[in-house]
Order: C-alpha cells, then sequence, then structure tokens
C-alpha cells in the first residue's frame, strides 16, 4: 500500500468478535506461477506479497510467513505486509507476534480500518479488554468510506463485547445502540443492549424496546429480561407475569435448557418473596425437565436444605456436582449438608473445595467454620482450633463460634480458655443449653466448683429430669466436700436411670 491512500484489502469474516478481517481472495495466480515470479523478480515487494497471501489463502502460514518477512525486508513500509503477516502469526497462534505487526500497520497508516480492527481483535484474544475497547472505538473513527456496513456493525459489537468484559454496561449498551442504527429492528442488538442497560441500572430505557420485541419474538429471554427490570423496580407481580410468558415461549419451543432456566428464575424469586412450597416446586419441576442442568440441581438441593430434607438435598446437590464440579457454592451446599448429617468426613472435604474456590470472604468464613466442626468430630482437636481461630478472629460475637472453639480446647485440655469461650457463649446465646451444660463442664474441669455448681443448679431448676446436670451436680458438690449434698444429686439421678450416678454412689459415699 501506498503512504497516504486509503485502499485496503480487508473484507469482514462475520463470525462473532474474534474473527480478523481476511485479506481479499484476488489470487488468480497459482503458487507455483506466484513463486516463478518471485524468482524472476526476488526484489518485488508486490510479488513477494501476492505468494504470502496465496500461502495465507491455502492454509500454508508458515510459508506465508516467510513470504511476507521477506516482503517487509524489502520495504519495512509496506502495510499489506505487516498485515498479511499479522494475519499469519494469527493464524499460527501467536497473539503477541500478530499485535506487533497490527500494531504497525497502525503506526504506519493510521487511517486504515482493518488494521485497527483486527489490532482489536488480537488484543481481545489476548485478554486485554480495556486496551481492545480502546482499538476498536480506533477503528470505528477510521470506518469511513471503506469499511462495510457489516464491517461497521462487526466493530460496535466488538466495542460492546469488550466493554461488557471491563463491566462499562453504560458503553456497551451505546455501543449496541450504534449496531442498531446500523441496522435497525435487528433482534439480538434489542436485547443485548436491553441486558446492558439492565446491568447499568438504567433497565427503564429498554422497556419500550424490549416490550416491542417480546410482542414478535418468540425468545424466552426477552420476556425473562423484562422480569429483571421490573423486579429491579419492584414490580414483583409484572415480573412473575413475564416469567410465566418466558416459560410458555420455552414450552412452545420445546427448549428444554430454557424451561429449566426459566422455572429457576421463577423459583428464585418465589423463594424471595417467602413462597418456598412454590419455589421448591418449580425447581424440582426445573429438574425434571432438565436434569443436566447443574442450576435446577442445586437450587432444589437448597430448598431441600431449607425445608430441612437434608437427604433429599444431598442428592440433588451431589447431581450438581457431577454436572459442574467447579462450582464454589454447590460444594459449600454439600458442606453444610452433610454437617447437619454430621457425616464429618464429607463435610470436610467439601468445606476444603468450596475454601479453594469461594471468593467471598464471608462464605469462606462459613466453609471453615464448617471444617472447623469436622475435624472435631474426627477428634482433630489442633486442626479444628486452627480453623475457628481463623472464624472467631472475624467473627468474636457469634456464639457458635465461641462454643466450638471452647469444645476443641476443652478437649486439648485448655479449660482457662474453654471457660472462657463458654462464658462468652452463654452471654451472646442466653437461650442456648447447649452452652450452659458445656459451660458447667468447663468450671468442672477447671475446678471452679462453685461455679460449677451455679451452672448445673439453674439446669435442674430448668429441668428436673435433667439426669446428666444432676450427676454433674453431685459432683461439683462433692468437689466442695459437700457429700449430703452430692449424694441427694447422684441418688435423684440414679433414680431416672443414669447408670454413672449409680455407680458415684457405690464408689465415692
Amino acid at each position: 500500500m501506498e503512504r497516504g491512500t486509503r485502499r485496503w484489502s480487508g473484507r469482514a469474516a462475520l463470525v462473532a468478535v474474534a474473527a480478523l478481517l481476511l485479506l481479499s481472495p484476488a489470487w488468480a495466480q497459482s503458487v507455483s506461477e506466484l513463486r516463478a515470479e518471485v524468482n524472476s523478480e526476488p526484489g518485488s515487494v508486490s510479488a513477494w506479497v501476492a505468494l504470502g497471501n496465496a500461502y495465507y489463502g491455502q492454509g500454508e502460514f508458515d510459508l506465508a510467513k516467510e513470504s511476507y518477512l521477506e516482503a517487509i525486508a524489502l520495504d519495512y513500509t509496506s502495510g499489506d505486509a505487516h498485515y498479511g503477516l499479522g494475519l499469519a502469526e494469527f493464524s499460527r497462534g501467536d497473539f503477541q507476534a500478530a499485535l506487533f505487526e497490527f500494531t504497525e500497520v497502525t503506526r504506519l497508516y493510521p487511517e486504515r480500518f482493518d488494521g485497527q480492527f483486527n489490532r482489536a481483535v488480537t488484543l481481545a484474544r489476548l485478554r486485554r479488554p480495556a486496551d481492545a475497547a480502546t482499538a476498536f472505538r480506533a477503528a470505528i473513527a477510521e470506518a469511513d468510506p471503506e469499511a462495510s456496513l457489516d464491517d461497521r456493525v462487526q466493530a460496535q459489537l466488538g466495542l460492546a463485547a469488550q466493554l461488557e468484559l471491563s463491566e462499562d454496561w453504560s458503553g456497551a449498551a451505546a455501543a449496541y445502540a450504534a449496531a442498531l442504527e446500523l441496522q435497525p429492528g435487528t433482534a439480538a442488538y434489542v436485547l443485548r443492549r436491553g441486558q446492558a442497560l439492565y446491568r447499568a441500572g438504567r433497565g427503564l430505557e429498554a422497556l419500550p424496546e424490549l416490550t416491542a420485541l417480546e410482542a414478535q419474538s418468540s425468545d424466552y429471554r426477552v420476556s425473562a429480561l423484562i422480569s429483571d427490570i421490573y423486579v429491579a423496580q419492584g414490580q414483583i407481580d409484572y415480573a412473575l407475569w413475564s416469567l410465566e410468558r418466558a416459560l410458555q415461549k420455552a414450552e412452545r419451543a420445546e427448549d428444554k435448557p430454557a424451561q429449566a432456566s426459566t422455572l429457576v428464575k421463577l423459583g428464585t424469586l418465589q423463594r424471595g418473596l417467602g413462597r418456598d412450597e412454590q419455589a421448591h416446586d418449580s425447581f424440582e419441576r426445573a429438574a425434571l425437565i432438565y436434569p443436566a442442568s447443574w442450576e435446577a440441581q442445586y437450587n432444589l438441593g437448597i430448598a431441600n436444605l431449607e425445608a430441612g430434607q437434608t437427604r433429599d438435598a444431598v442428592r440433588a446437590l451431589q447431581d450438581a456436582q457431577r454436572l459442574d464440579g467447579n462450582r464454589a457454592e454447590v460444594y459449600l451446599a454439600l458442606a453444610t449438608a452433610h454437617d447437619q448429617l454430621s457425616n464429618s468426613s464429607e463435610a470436610l472435604s467439601n468445606a476444603r473445595e468450596a475454601i479453594a474456590r469461594l471468593s467471598d470472604p464471608k462464605l469462606v468464613l462459613d466453609a471453615r467454620l464448617i471444617a472447623g466442626r469436622a475435624m472435631y468430630r474426627l477428634g482433630d482437636y489442633q486442626g479444628a482450633q486452627v480453623e475457628l481461630q481463623a472464624v472467631l478472629d472475624e467473627r468474636p460475637n457469634d456464639a457458635q463460634v465461641q462454643l466450638w472453639y471452647g469444645l476443641a480446647a476443652y478437649q486439648l485440655a485448655d479449660y482457662t480458655q474453654a471457660v472462657r469461650n463458654f462464658e462468652r457463649a452463654v452471654q451472646l446465646d442466653p437461650s442456648s443449653l447447649v452452652a450452659r451444660v458445656n459451660l458447667g463442664a468447663g468450671y468442672l474441669a477447671a475446678r471452679r466448683y462453685e461455679d460449677a455448681e451455679k451452672v448445673y443448679q439453674l439446669l435442674v431448676g430448668q429441668n428436673p429430669n435433667d439426669s446428666e446436670s444432676l450427676y454433674n451436680l453431685g459432683w461439683a458438690l462433692y468437689s466442695q466436700d459437700r457429700r449430703g449434698s452430692a449424694r441427694d444429686a447422684w441418688v435423684s439421678s440414679c433414680q431416672q436411670g443414669y447408670q454413672p450416678a449409680c455407680s458415684a454412689i457405690s464408689s465415692y459415699l
């Protein structure tokens, strides 16, 4: 290409954003004829570029690269040679080299739309969305007069995709709007603009177009998006109505994945409204219609877990895990279910898998608490303390964490620490019988017999048939050399059938 001209040889390959603008296949001559031409004129830049184009057209990317390099060696300012070399490097998978070549095209000939566009595509492939967005904007600025209508649309869609990756939803919506100006009424662009506006918190702006599209479209996603917008506006009845329309469209299309996805969305909304039975039915229906949906299985598992149907929850969650083994939320839910069932090994392994995948610090602490409890039940008290300490540091006012840390300390014979944790647990949750029972045991182990007596007197006063507390009250009294009172407590406990109390009477009194 001559400096200062606006000619370019690209045409758009209309395959999403990752499609390069390719060289025009204007190679009437065969490779053998072109080889003969470069042999006769080895100093001809155009001959080497033509040979490179021919090799590229045949998929011989290494040979194409060699030909383009020959052309560049003769004239470094050859835009077509750099452009072709960029295509060859991209096709060979060397995206850094391709980026260098397309950058050289844009440096030498900034007016070339194809160079700017392919530089943007390469940056997108290298997962540099901010730079790719800048490059797509540069391509759009150079679109006149060479770029076709389709090429301009692809540039706007490429820009929108990169802005979405950068979570610039308003910018993405503007790019989709520009694509719609070029190709008015394109349903896919209306939907994607609506999605971007919704993510930008501007869903109401999309409602007129989406409502018009819904009336003529069989795409369930339009109705589902309208539902999301209504939810964001607090219009729950309208949202439910829109989801029902989405479900009808998915059913008419016999699209089982779409039906399941819509039912999951419906169930999620119903659960948020406190309609737990309806939500459970929606999730169950989704899982039956499309058992391969991990999301349907997961939500069914959660619904079962919340309903106290823990074993059913495990089955559904295991299906979800089998369908998608890298979902942190699935592992955390499984850990929770196994924790409730006291399946300690399973709870621990799933908690560890969740911790390795979770990014939310709050959920990480939830998983570590489960791991700590599981390790305690498995007899690894030091390991339990490590996990529980991490949770305690962040949740010092959580009664359950204080209780479990105290239990681990008790098993490690650190009774002073155990008492501190049990006391704090009782302060935080005065109604917890478990915390009070363990506080009494801690006082006994720490030889604080008067304090133990107070705790067990309170427990027995609340429940005279608490034979174990009666037995421990006897020990607190016996340890204060109050044998008569100790005997009375042990006799009452023994009469209730608590054998350790019967043994204590015969052994110590």
